[in-house]
């Protein structure tokens, strides 16, 4: 009977082939975009049906650059449980996701494999959690706030003379306008700035002092000598904020995180077909600068005091070369562009007309804590009170949930099936919360798209019992640096670094925005993600938009303040 079936669609085949083409091709359809979808356990969990039956929504939208906000109003329609793909969900709007998907530490899925250095793994790229366990034996403790804060180490010195050389600078270059900080203005490797569509803007208005500086260069330059230096050693890193002119290799930097998708969840092939001459040169120039930082180092051994270097603890414990260098290199990439971002982003907003209480605030607590400066040479190195500080830290807080530098999913897999509700989600299948949508639960946080930094602090109509309890749920759904055991090993030395530059930015000047570089808006309007929100792309608020990405950035990878000196 089988056999006589066989040989009768062999035969309708044979001799009407083109209909027998039309049948196999509706069943090929049939079959992926009704029965596989229909049988699959992901079947229920709501969300877009073409979602359901391919990837390509999802790689497209990661192309295009708009797949966090597309997510986070997926979420907005639908709920607190979506599909992303076909073997893909995201989860909102409770913090028991974030226990059980990062907190009980669920594998990391493949996604991470794409962050590889010098062709050898890292910390951050690791899978497994049994090997991560391992090498973060091997550094933690170098990174704890103990070890940052001890006397002992030479952390201190460098976090409080690389903020003493970017005072400098800024007096120099902004307030007395001796040498322009200028020198990254048309540089083929900032292709989205200013001067590409306007040559001549810079300084329009004639002005022989105040004059303005990127600060989202600038603070990169500060981020990459704080952490080279803290890797390498203190004679061994970088000075970027004394020498300006080497700043490029920050644009550089820019110029291959922009290439993210085509690294993360693209085959090498495509990378290679996609990449201009800007980002093939900026690679080859990284990678240069990177070995040569490290083979200097080699040569010149460093100590952070009582501690050992990274470096030098990496050799120590068997990691050598290209193995100790992608844990390197994982470090400074990350290190000084997220740092960069934050400081970026929070002195914008302490320069926004409509933030002007806000900035006041920030010093009045600074003088009543340090006094007034003196003179230039004046420095707040007093770690401990910075970091103790109410509303300093109020700042650092609200402007990593408004502006956190990875917005994007942290996706994990399921290790076993996992239930919500009346979904059975199968072992194997990617699921992720999204830090952007988390930092913006209406619940946990009203007016989630404004900048509140009051709401980190004490309300009057509060007891500190209600206080505490408040604070203890805002944190819950907090992700800036995520949450877990893999979490960021680098937090403990990014929050003191951005609070002792913020503190002494502002206790010795006042920022402004600089009218030769954008429109200003007196009236405050959210700072929206992705490239559909930038308008016309010439009030600052337009030019301030986020790149929608795992990582964020200014989408013109600038911002230009100008200073002006405390009275």
């Amino acid at each position: 009977m089988l056999k006589d079936v066989v040989l009768t669609i062999c035969e309708y085949s044979q001799n009407h082939p083109y209909w027998t083409f039309i049948v196999v091709i509706i069943l090929f359809c049939i079959y992926y975009t009704i029965y596989l979808p229909v049988t699959s356990p992901l079947w229920k969990v709501p969300g877009p049906h073409l979602y359901r039956i391919t990837k390509i929504p999802y790689l497209n939208h990661q192309r295009k650059g708009s797949w966090i906000g597309t997510v986070y109003n997926l979420h907005l329609k639908y709920g607190p449980v979506v599909i992303l793909s076909p073997t893909e969900i995201s989860c909102n709007g409770s913090s028991n996701f974030i226990n059980d998907i990062y907190l009980k530490n669920l594998p990391k899925s493949k996604f991470y494999e794409n962050f590889t250095n010098h062709g050898s793994d890292n910390i951050f790229a690791t899978l497994a959690n049994d090997k991560h366990k391992n090498y973060k034996k091997i550094i933690n403790k170098l990174y704890n706030k103990s070890n940052i804060f001890s006397f002992e180490n030479n952390t201190r010195t460098i976090l409080i003379n690389t903020t003493r050389s970017l005072i400098k600078v800024i007096y120099d270059s902004s307030i007395n306008g001796k040498n322009p900080d200028n020198h990254t203005l048309n540089s083929n490797f900032n292709p989205h700035g200013k001067s590409h569509k306007e040559p001549n803007w810079y300084n329009k208005s004639k002005q022989i002092k105040n004059l303005s500086m990127d600060v989202f260069t600038l603070f990169g330059a500060l981020a990459m000598d704080v952490v080279s230096k803290f890797e390498l050693g203190e004679n061994n890193g970088t000075n970027l904020i004394e020498n300006p002119k080497e700043r490029e290799v920050i644009l550089k930097h820019r110029q291959v995180s922009g290439m993210g998708f085509w690294t993360t969840l693209m085959p090498q092939f495509f990378w290679d077909f996609a990449a201009n001459k800007i980002v093939l040169q900026a690679f080859k120039d990284i990678t240069n600068f990177q070995i040569q930082l490290y083979e200097f180092a080699e040569k010149n051994y460093g100590k952070n005091g009582k501690n050992l270097t990274t470096l030098e603890t990496l050799k120590k414990n068997g990691l050598r070369g290209n193995k100790a260098y992608s844990f390197l290199s994982d470090n400074l990439f990350a290190g000084h562009e997220t740092t960069a971002v934050q400081l970026c982003y929070l002195t914008y907003e302490l320069s926004r007309p409509g933030n002007a209480n806000i900035l006041k605030n920030l010093q009045m607590e600074l003088f009543e804590n340090f006094g007034k400066p003196q003179d230039s040479n004046d420095m707040i190195i007093d770690l401990e009170k910075v970091d103790s500080l109410p509303f300093l830290n109020s700042l650092i807080l609200e402007n990593s949930r408004v502006h956190s530098s990875i917005p994007g999913a942290e996706p994990r897999v399921l290790d076993k099936d996992y239930h919500i509700d009346q979904f059975k989600i199968p072992i194997g299948t990617t699921i992720s919360c999204l830090p952007y949508a988390l930092h913006r639960e209406p619940k946990i946080f009203p007016k989630h798209d404004e900048f509140i930094p009051e709401r980190w602090l004490k309300y009057s109509e509060e007891n500190e019992q209600q206080y505490q309890e408040r604070i203890k749920l805002q944190n819950k759904f907090m992700m800036p640096f995520g949450k877990g055991i893999r979490m960021c090993l680098g937090m403990q030395l990014a929050l003191i670094e951005m609070k002792l530059t913020i503190a002494n930015i502002y206790w010795h000047f006042n920022t402004k925005l600089d009218q030769d570089w954008c429109e200003i808006e007196p009236i405050l309007k959210p700072i929206k993600l992705g490239l559909v929100n930038c308008g016309e792309n010439n009030y600052d608020f337009e030019k301030m938009t986020m790149f929608d990405f795992y990582t964020i950035n200014p989408i013109n990878d600038e911002c230009w303040l100008r200073f002006y000196e405390n009275s």
